[in-house]
């Protein structure tokens, strides 16, 4: 006989990676330039390159509005 599998359903809270704030500090730690981070980080979230370079609370307001679309909390 077959065992069946079957597979959880996690909520997509739970399946997010580490913060944009978190992934910002590991690669300032890890000695990247306050700009170079926050450009790999927001590269990392799907945001396009931007001359200049992203800061760290640029990307973190792009991606808090991101989820407002999402949830339809407004209008995209």
């Amino acid at each position: 006989m077959s065992e069946l599998h079957t597979q959880a359903i996690v909520p997509a809270e739970q399946t997010l990676g580490p913060s944009a704030a978190a992934t910002y500090r590991r690669l300032r730690f890890a000695g990247f330039s306050a700009r170079e981070a926050g450009s790999l980080v927001g590269h990392l979230n799907g945001l396009s390159t931007v001359r200049g370079g992203w800061a760290i609370e640029e990307v973190e307001h792009l991606l808090f509005v991101r989820e407002l679309v999402r949830l339809g909390r407004i209008g995209s």
